[in-house]
């Protein structure tokens, strides 16, 4: 399952988004078309995960386990299910350089 999760924390973004990215969540992902790849990017404050136990209330969990582990508050967050999407390809953030940054989806 694939699953998308946006937030804000009451501060240390990054080091929530570094922990986040250590245990498999990542911020832009590769499809081929044709002979092409493109890479979409994600914004700032929103990284993917996708496997067999994934799930939005694992995701919630996980965000809640790192903020609270960075003594952060979590001021709002969605967990969704991603499957059929469009979207514009944009452009690495800033502060993309520590988050693993795309993996291959296949539509």
């Amino acid at each position: 399952m694939n699953v998308m999760l946006c937030f804000e924390v009451s501060e240390k973004q990054e080091q929530v988004r570094k922990e986040l990215a250590a245990n498999g969540y990542m911020s832009s992902w590769k499809v081929k078309r044709g002979r092409d790849e493109i890479t979409f990017h994600l914004p700032s404050n929103t990284l993917w995960n996708k496997g067999e136990h994934m799930s939005p209330a694992k995701a919630k969990e996980d965000l809640k386990k790192f903020s609270k582990q960075h003594n952060v508050d979590v001021l709002r967050a969605v967990a969704l299910v991603v499957s059929k999407w469009d979207g514009m390809t944009g452009f690495a953030s800033s502060s993309e350089k520590s988050v693993t940054q795309s993996a291959e989806v296949t539509e």
